[in-house]
């Protein structure tokens, strides 16, 4: 299943790999404490065995959790992304775009001259030849 509202199709993993993924989950959760001298967690590891029993023996009955799970990601990342985006946008572009307007520079030269009699730029050099560019 992919999402056809995006430029990029995303393809939905499968049952088995869903399964996989959230049996590592679950063993974490269960043995996290252990890393800090405490107890195993018995209902995450029960919870992990019995994802895994059914990832190698009924990968199906995964499927509707592993829909779930995947709208749930695209919906997040509908939400994430443009808020990624705009703080890149924020901390980078902003701050760059200032200190080029306070240092007077033109990069693009896109200042308008009314003494030049055109904007064209000379070359000196001819261009060679687009094939094999690499």
């Amino acid at each position: 299943m992919a999402d056809h509202h995006a430029n990029v199709d995303v393809e939905i993993g499968s049952e088995r790999g869903f399964g996989y993924v959230f049996t590592a989950v679950f063993l974490i959760i269960a043995f996290w404490p252990v890393w800090g001298g405490g107890d195993v967690r018995w209902i995450p590891l029960a919870i992990a065995a019995v994802i895994l029993a059914i990832t190698f023996f009924a990968p199906h009955v995964l499927r509707v959790p592993n829909r779930l799970w995947f709208k749930f990601g695209m919906l997040l990342g509908a939400i994430v992304a443009p808020i990624v985006m705009f703080l890149v946008f924020i901390t980078t572009f902003v701050p760059f775009g200032i200190a080029v307007r306070i240092l007077g520079k033109d990069l693009l030269s896109v200042k308008t001259d009314s003494s030049k009699k055109s904007y064209w730029v000379e070359r000196d050099d001819q261009p060679g030849s687009m094939k094999q560019q690499f």
